[in-house]
Order: C-alpha cells, then structure tokens, then sequence
C-alpha cells in the first residue's frame, strides 16, 4: 500500500501543473481553481464526516481561523499566481520554479535563527542559482507567444507565489492545527477556493466564461476536483502516517520531473539548454537540502536519547 500511494502522488501531484495547463485553455484561471477547490473541500468535509462524524469539525476556533489563513496564503496567492502565469510560462518549468519551495523555507528558518546545515547552505545556494538561470531573460520560450517580458514577468509572479507558500508552509506548524489532517485540508481548500473566486470577480473574470469550456478542460478541470485535489492528498496523508520520512520527502524530486515530462511530450513545451541545466541545478540543491534536513534531524534524535548507564 505504501509504494502505491507514493506512486499515486508522483503521478497525479506530479501532473496537476499539466492539467491546469489544458483547463486555463478554454476556462478563466482563477475561477476556475477556485470552484475547483471549493468543490473539492466540500467533499472532502463529506468524505471526513462520513468517517468520523460531524464531531471531527468541532474544533476550536484558532485551528479553523489558522486553516482559512493558510489557504487563503496556500491556495489563494501561491497556487491562483501559478494558474494565471500558465498562461505564458511551460507547466514544466512553472513546477520546477514550485519545487524549489524547501530553499525558501531554509531562508525562513536563518531569518528566525534556526539555520539549516553546511549541506543546506549549499543546496540553497546551488538551488538559487538555477532558478536565476531559469528566469534569465531568453531562457524560456512561452506558450502563448509573448515575449520575453512577459515570461519572465510571469514567472517572477509564481517565484513570489512559492516564497508565499514556503512562508505558509514554515509558520503553519506554530499555530494551532486541527490534529486530524484531512479536517485542516477541507478547511483550506474551501477558504482558498473562496478568495480564488473572489480574486477571480475582481479580475474580471465570468461564470459565464465557462460555457466556452472544451470538453478536453471540464476532463482536466475534474481529474484536478478528484486526482489532484482529493485521491493524491489522501495517498500523501497515508504516507505521512506510515512510511519513512524520507522516502515520503522524494516526491520534491520526483514530481518536478514527472511535469516537465508531460509537458514535453504531450503540449510540445520547448526544452530550451538553459530550461534543463536550470531545472537540473535546482533538483540537486533541493535534493542537497532536504538530504541533510534529514541528517540533521537523525542527529538531533540520537542526541536526545539519554545514556544508557553501566550497572555492572
């Protein structure tokens, strides 16, 4: 069961960038990801009551109030910047910017004096470095025609959406939480799926917008409610719980290479030398990075554990 939900969630989180690449053809961006998460937190909720009863969503208010903001950080700003940026930048590459996420949370954690080790630093620094050759102007060739303004704009609005979600993901666990996880989840995508919409309303985005959907977006629009919103969070929730901790980390380099793939093969994104040295850079800094995050926490352990005295 563990190796097919770690599969579940290289294939299916791996391929959400992909899918929102067809459903924003033909759908507006963050309408449509905010019905998506609405719809989808809501069964979820239904999912957990099923389970647990309506008594699993009698919690305190800082965990709920906590739940919203994270997905109002999580889903409204990080995911709605990468939904409207698809529209000019690769899926593949807009993943690759994504995955650099833990080398935003190590600067997170210098800033408030809980530096990662020497292995980090360099990972963050190794990391960096790619994504600046990424969002090199001319790196990246659009996939809507634009220049290279454009792109790079687009691509700096996902990098601040990952620095929003890295901030998110850094904070949550300083907050009261709800201790079930899925009960957290519904909250968030339904307060994400919330401002989503809202956002969408202000753009001047139209519900009427999606009576021009194609059959092929609605596919993906509803692969992204069940798959990439519900099934893979449920396989991610499952590893949490009972697989090894480092094996659950390898979906950070695992799915990034699943997207770009998709992209490749199926929407033709052009794989420029700076698209793959850039994408191959950053990998190895995370992969530097959350490699000795995991060191460091073993380490930690050991030292904790109190001597065993000799009675002899």
């Amino acid at each position: 069961m563990i190796w097919i939900s770690l599969w579940t969630v290289y294939l299916i989180w791996g391929s959400t960038y992909f899918a929102i690449a067809y459903v924003i053809e033909s759908m507006p961006p963050l309408l449509s990801m905010g019905i998506r998460f609405l719809i989808a937190g809501i069964l979820l909720a239904l999912l957990v009551i099923a389970r647990n009863g309506k008594k699993a969503f009698t919690i305190p208010f800082p965990e709920i109030r906590t739940s919203a903001i994270m997905g109002f950080v999580l889903l409204g700003f990080g995911l709605g910047n990468v939904a409207v940026s698809e529209k000019h930048v690769p899926s593949g590459v807009v993943a690759l910017i994504i995955a650099a996420l833990p080398l935003w949370i190590a600067i997170f954690r210098t800033v408030a004096k809980d530096s990662p080790s020497w292995r980090g630093w360099i990972g963050v620094l190794i990391g960096f470095a790619g994504v600046a050759l990424l969002m090199k102007p001319g790196s990246i060739t659009s996939v809507s025609g634009e220049d290279s303004r454009t792109v790079v704009f687009s691509m700096f609005m996902v990098l601040l959406g990952n620095i929003g979600w890295a901030l998110g993901t850094y904070l949550a666990p300083r907050f009261p939480l709800p201790k079930n996880a899925l009960v957290f989840t519904a909250i968030e995508m339904i307060a994400g799926g919330i401002s989503l919409t809202i956002a969408g309303l202000i753009r001047g985005e139209r519900f009427s917008d999606f009576v021009d959907g194609t059959a092929l977006s609605w596919f993906w629009f509803w692969y992204l409610v069940l798959f990439g919103s519900i099934i893979a969070y449920t396989a991610y929730q499952y590893l949490v719980a009972n697989a090894p901790v480092a094996l659950t980390a390898t979906y950070a380099y695992v799915n990034p290479i699943t997207a770009v793939t998709l992209g490749a093969v199926f929407r033709h994104e052009v794989i420029t030398r700076e698209y793959a040295i850039g994408g191959l850079i950053i990998l190895f800094g995370v992969i530097l990075v959350v490699v000795g995050e995991r060191r460091s926490e073993s380490r930690d352990a050991v030292s904790e554990i109190p001597a065993v005295k000799d009675e002899k």
